[in-house]
């Protein structure tokens, strides 16, 4: 897996001050490599664990304005994929990158479908994980459009 994560951790464009927003069921070996790349750069990660109530992510939203957002859990599955996706977006500063790791077994046409809901763009596939699909995109800022 450490090739894995090496090839991960250069999806990042590590400048000071980086902020990290990884949303996952439970701490795992992308969390720390996060912690890791954060760290020479005085950024910082916040991990939202165990799929909490969307009031304690809407309050983690309102305040941020993360440079990256990391899924790491499925949104497929996800009950309410809206008001998530809409939550989460907020999170994310203009221009900041959405980054969702999907297992490979599901089919991402409703991600792809919710990230042009939600006006991503650049969206790409990049095969990093055996385990996992990821989908890389970026936020827009969509000024002047209705």
């Amino acid at each position: 897996m450490s090739k894995e994560l090496e090839q991960f951790g250069s999806l990042f464009n590590m400048t000071p001050s980086v902020s990290i927003l990884h949303y996952v069921e439970e701490a795992n070996d992308i969390t720390k490599e996060l912690e890791s790349l954060v760290e020479s750069v005085d950024g910082k990660v916040k991990t939202i664990e165990n799929n909490p109530p969307l009031n304690y992510l809407r309050r983690e939203a309102k305040h941020s304005g993360f440079d990256y957002v990391i899924i790491s859990c499925s949104i497929v599955e996800n009950k309410d994929k809206n008001s998530f996706m809409n939550l989460i977006s907020k999170a994310l500063r203009d221009s900041g990158y959405m980054i969702i790791l999907e297992d490979k077994a599901q089919s991402l046409d409703s991600v792809y479908e919710l990230l042009e809901t939600y006006d991503y763009g650049a969206v790409n596939s990049i095969d990093i994980f055996e385990k996992y699909n990821l989908i890389m995109a970026k936020k827009l800022h969509m000024w002047g459009m209705d």
